[in-house]
């Protein structure tokens, strides 16, 4: 029997090492540190990234180059828009009735040009009273000049003298007063009538009026819109991200359909989307030559920024994640990117990928649904 224990002795050996093999495959982290395995377990991991797939079973793909990074611009579509002191609102000075309209809107005026009448019982009154006061200043001169007279032949009082003078003193007030009220209401005293003319503050278009033939009015009541002749702001809007190397103070070029170009200095960059288009708008002011009509139509040039340009066919976003398929030997790997401006046809990757890496072009959406259904647990994994 003593021959028998050795080898019980060597049984008893293999089966603890069996069962300590068992526990290590079962629980492979069970001497390491679990929250490692979740340690990529951030956005980017979870769109895919480090997940290989196989390309020999994929057709349809095309691969390229990733080129050296370059200055990238590109033509962005704009508007001339006058700034504010080109922009007017149209008022009446006194009450009455529109009575004519002499203007058509969008017309090109010069300055001064009549573009509404305005029937004023009003002004009609600030004339009359003009008209007394300029009466009783002349009655009261003309007896200030007979107690002058009448004075240095010592056959008036200088108390009487004195009286005469402040009338005169109080008329010619009066009638200034009179003159004043017409030419605030934008009526020369000698000239004014019942009728009053509303004229362009500038060269320049009425915009669209707000009143009609026969209306009657009150005194500032706004009349219609006026727009000068010339635009010296560029409005741009551009869709997020903003261009990084754009900073206010930059000069550009600004062109028109015609070929007419200008240079024009960025004023500010925005903060906030306008919150009608949902995009980034930008001011340029024009600087030299024959400004363009508000709201033509004109291009600016943007500097977006120096990077790597891809077709906009190699990006794929793969759950709310932007990225490209890089060519590892035989099989692809999906990389995040950062996403730039588009240009023309392709897209800036401000980072994310090397030159001389090979990434999928035209075909990429099949790498990207073979990796959906991959991840999704569609189709079995190799190991």
């Amino acid at each position: 029997m003593t021959f028998l224990r050795p080898a019980l002795l060597a049984l008893a050996l293999a089966l603890v090492g069996l069962a300590a093999c068992g526990r290590k495959g079962a629980d492979p982290h069970a001497d390491g540190h679990p929250e490692e395995a979740h340690a990529h377990g951030d956005h980017a991991a979870e769109a895919g990234e480090g997940l290989h797939i196989p390309l020999k079973d994929v057709r349809g793909l095309r691969f390229l180059t990733v080129p050296e990074p370059r200055a990238e611009g590109g033509w962005y579509p704009a508007e001339a828009i006058g700034d504010e002191s080109a922009q007017a609102i149209l008022s009446s000075p006194v009450k009455g009735i529109v009575s004519a309209i002499l203007v058509a809107p969008g017309q090109r005026v010069g300055a001064g040009a009549a573009l509404v009448s305005i029937r004023s019982p009003e002004l009609a009154r600030l004339k009359a009273d003009w008209l007394s006061a300029r009466a009783r200043r002349d009655r009261a001169e003309a007896e200030a000049a007979r107690e002058v007279r009448l004075f240095q032949a010592q056959a008036g009082s200088r108390r009487e003298l004195e009286a005469a003078h402040s009338d005169a003193a109080t008329a010619r007030a009066d009638e200034e007063a009179a003159r004043l009220a017409l030419e605030a209401r934008g009526a020369a005293a000698e000239t004014a009538g019942a009728v009053l003319t509303v004229r362009a503050p500038k060269a320049g278009a009425v915009t669209a009026y707000r009143v009609q033939l026969g209306q009657g009015i009150e005194a500032g009541q706004d009349l219609g819109g006026f727009q000068a002749a010339s635009a010296a702001l560029v409005r741009l809007e551009l869709t997020p991200p903003a261009p990084l190397d754009w900073r206010p103070g930059s000069v550009t070029d600004v062109r028109r359909a015609d070929g007419q170009r200008w240079k024009a200095r960025l004023e500010g960059t925005p903060s906030v989307l306008t919150p009608d288009t949902h995009r980034l708008a930008y001011r340029l002011r024009l600087q030299g030559g024959a400004l363009p009509m508000p709201g033509t139509p004109l291009e600016v040039r943007v500097p977006l920024a120096t990077a790597v340009v891809l077709p906009q066919a190699a990006l794929q976003q793969v759950e709310g994640v932007w990225g490209v398929f890089v060519k590892e030997g035989e099989e692809a790997e999906f990389r995040p990117v950062r996403r730039g401006a588009e240009v023309g046809t392709g897209v800036m990757v401000i980072e994310g990928v090397r030159p001389g890496e090979t990434v999928a072009g035209e075909g990429a959406y099949l790498l990207k649904a073979l990796q959906i259904k991959r991840k999704s647990g569609g189709e079995g994994h190799d190991h």
